[in-house]
């Protein structure tokens, strides 16, 4: 039995910027979530925080897994494997936090359309960031990877 380890008792509030729009009300498989086009809608009150994002063709979106519940620390994974849950893509997780590094194909006004998104439907997205290669691979120059 794994222990909970101890922590200062800090909590944090994190707000959605916007939410996710497709066809999965549900959770289904990564891979048919990844293979289909999906939009992300930026709440008005952010909307000018994407001025420029056409200019990345890969985002890294970070949103809540808000159909998550529970986790367990080290268990068995996908293939029955035993590992950590911080050496898994497991949605159950401490703090039900995704990430996706998705593909943009297009934005109109405060709406993404984006591939590769591994969340459903009225998933919050609480920030994106641009994928920057410089920057974002391990051993890339990070003075001149990211404006």
């Amino acid at each position: 039995m794994t222990e909970q380890p101890e922590s200062k008792d800090n909590s944090y509030q994190v707000r959605p910027i916007g939410y996710v729009e497709n066809d999965f009300d549900q959770p289904t498989s990564s891979k048919t979530l990844r293979s289909m086009v999906s939009h992300i809608r930026i709440s008005p009150e952010y909307a000018d925080g994407l001025h420029g994002i056409e200019e990345s063709r890969q985002l890294n979106v970070l949103f809540l897994l808000h159909e998550s519940t529970g986790y367990t620390l080290k268990g068995p994974r996908r293939g029955g494997n035993v590992k950590g849950v911080f050496a898994s893509r497991s949605p159950h997780r401490p703090n039900r936090i995704g990430l996706s590094r998705v593909e943009l194909l297009d934005r109109t006004g405060p709406v993404l359309l984006v591939k590769n998104l591994d969340a459903i439907n009225d998933t919050p997205v609480i920030d994106i960031k641009p994928y920057y290669p410089g920057a974002d691979e391990i051993g890339a120059d990070t003075e001149t990877g990211a404006p």
